[in-house]
């Protein structure tokens, strides 16, 4: 179990989503110091996923039974939290603890120094670990975390792309999408709405380009050309609406198609 006591309160906490009026999701970065705890919180109408970036954290909730537990989680490890789990989160470590909370935003997180207020006499078990489904791509892979927990309405996914590719020229009908950059380099071309014309040649040059490097990011929005170029092997985490195969590839180094690649899934597990 962590510390008894540890000092309560974030080093920081930062959102991810940036500036826009569409925020169908929650994404945020907190970081812990050695031996801080977040406070006790509960979302009794949200759904919440975190994957941890930097250092290790402690997540003290309950069991089924109501026994109180706790688990590890290190970098690229993650867990869900449902709705009506009271939990915390300690940095027991001695270095700083990064991670970040994606979920549903469809009602309050209340927050408290001690969990019993929280409770309210029900007891709801969590976390429950992520997925590590893995899906395999020409450039690299991902790891799909919210596989394991059907019909939330957000998807969490790590993407990991090796120096000198890139993804294919893409866009989306329906999903919004905002990537992270966790470690490397990588260079994202967009800004440009799809043709409306799938036969449409589209020219590369008018795309704006602009380079991430860990600590920013960018979102996609629905029907707007983009692509990522590994300068380095990268890794991002991406949180965005949970239509994972709705993708239409404009350009593709190596001829895929539109939609869903079942080739990719062969060998995943939840």
């Amino acid at each position: 179990m962590p510390s008894a006591n540890p000092q309560t309160g974030y080093s920081y906490t930062r959102d991810l989503v940036g500036r826009t009026d569409a925020r169908p999701y929650l994404f945020v970065e907190h970081a812990l110091d050695p031996r801080h705890a977040s406070p006790f919180r509960i979302h009794p109408g949200d759904h919440r996923s975190f994957v941890v970036t930097r250092g290790q954290v402690e997540v003290e909730s309950s069991d089924e039974g109501g026994t109180p537990r706790s688990w590890r989680y290190g970098p690229f490890e993650g867990w869900h939290v449902p709705p009506g789990c009271v939990y915390r989160i300690t940095n027991t470590g001695e270095e700083p603890a990064v991670f970040v909370e994606a979920g549903s935003t469809d009602g309050e997180t209340r927050e408290a120094s001690t969990a019993d207020p929280l409770r309210g006499g029900t007891t709801i078990s969590g976390p429950l670990e992520a997925s590590r489904y893995t899906v395999d791509k020409p450039w690299g892979h991902e790891v799909w975390y919210t596989q394991n927990v059907p019909g939330v309405p957000y998807a969490v996914k790590q993407i990991h792309m090796t120096a000198g590719h890139q993804s294919s020229l893409q866009s989306h009908q329906y999903k919004r999408e905002t990537n992270y950059v966790v470690e490397g380099e990588a260079t994202v071309l967009d800004g440009l709405l799809a043709p409306g014309d799938l036969d449409a040649v589209v020219e590369l040059d008018r795309l704006t380009t602009t380079v991430h490097r860990p600590g920013s990011g960018w979102s996609s929005a629905p029907r707007v050309l983009h692509r990522v170029v590994a300068v380095s092997d990268y890794t991002s985490i991406e949180v965005s609406t949970p239509e994972l195969d709705d993708v239409i590839r404009w350009q593709d180094d190596t001829g895929r198609g539109n939609g869903r690649i079942d080739a990719e899934h062969v060998g995943g597990r939840v």
